[in-house]
Parts: structure tokens; sequence; C-alpha cells
């Protein structure tokens, strides 16, 4: 990219430094610390690439920073604030969530193409019937389109469920069920690829490479 290029590219907001949008075009950058992106795709990237697991607790937003000031994941990594989260775990939500520095890995967990298997512990408001979890395996229509889970299974207790699925749009999870009237009251990512949770606690996390 030209200089002339690269200039109209952060005066458009295109391009974000550790998360922020950057506007300070004669800032020093860090390749040990920061990563720059234009359009989403990395120009800097930490030579270090560090992966953790961490336990993200409910209430807290997975991402950068949050414009309504909502406490976020990054809130727990200062020390790293180059890590990028590895896909999504709504503000409700809570579980195993990926922050790392490869781009690799995390291009490798969450494009649809490698259909990497996530695992999640559910608690629901409401009941289903055998015709309904049958409907859940084979596909449900949402509002973008079908959606399905690779496998469900009852927990302890009537209400809970453990589900598999393969997919990464937006709450998922709490639309299939409420495609059946069933409100999810908790929702806990335990696995996803190769990676589980174990007996982590809310805040946690652990440096795995």
């Amino acid at each position: 990219m030209s200089r002339r290029k690269a200039e109209e590219a952060i005066a458009e907001g295109r391009v974000t430094l550790n998360g922020q949008i950057f506007t300070n075009m004669g800032q020093t950058l860090d390749p040990e610390k920061d990563a720059l992106t234009v359009d989403g795709v990395p120009l800097l990237v930490p030579t270090e690439k560090k992966t953790y697991l961490f336990y993200k607790p409910r209430g807290i937003v997975t991402t950068k920073s949050d414009e309504k000031g909502r406490p976020t994941v990054m809130d727990f990594f200062k020390d790293e604030p180059s890590l990028n989260p590895v896909g999504r775990l709504d503000y409700e939500s809570e579980g195993l969530l990926l922050m790392t520095h490869d781009g690799e890995l995390l291009l490798h967990l969450t494009h649809p193409r490698y259909g990497v298997k996530k695992v999640y512990e559910v608690t629901i408001h409401g009941s289903l019937n055998s015709e309904a979890l049958k409907a859940l395996v084979r596909g449900v229509d949402l509002e973008d389109g079908s959606g399905r889970f690779d496998e469900i299974t009852r927990m302890d207790g009537e209400n809970n469920w453990r589900v598999t699925v393969s997919e990464g749009r937006n709450r998922f999870v709490r639309r299939m069920f409420s495609a059946f009237r069933c409100e999810v009251t908790r929702l806990k990512r335990t696995q996803m690829g190769e990676y589980s949770i174990g007996d982590m606690q809310p805040g946690d996390r652990i440096e795995v490479r």
C-alpha cells in the first residue's frame, strides 16, 4: 500500500491499532506488542504468538472495546493489549474463549469451511418433546437461514442440555431454542475444537502456546 493510500485508509477509519481506530499517523509502533489492521486484515502482528484459554464470565463483552462502557474481555488482558478474541460469546453467556496473536489459529477456529465443533451446556425455561429434538438436529428455519445442532443430549435435570454445533452465527444456540419457545437461562461453552475448559473458573486464563 502506498503512503497516499495508507493515509486515505486512516482518514476513512479503516485502520485499527490494538482494536482502536488508528488516527495518529506519526505514532511509532512496536511489532512485539502492537496489532495493526486494515479492513480487519492484520498488517502488523506480534512476533510472539501467544494463545490463552479464558473463562469468560457472564456480563462481559467479547470485544476489544465497548461504546457503552461495559467491561470487556480485554480488562482481563491489560498486559496483552494486542490479543484478539477467537469468535464471540454474547454478553449473557459464559465459558471457554480463546485469546490469541495467531491469525492462522483464529482463522481455523472461526471460518465456516473448517467446521470446528463447539460444545455448550445449556439450561432452558420450557420443554422439548421428541419431535422438537429431532427438528433441532434435522434443521430449523431461522431468519438468516436454516440451522441445525450436530448433537443434543440431556444432562442432569429435565431442562439441562449439552449441545454440539459447527455454526458460528450470532446468538445461534439461543435462537434455535427460541424457535421452540424455550428461553435459554444459562449458556456455558465448554469446548472449542481441541480446547476444553476443564475445571477453570470465571476469569481464569491459561497460556497454552
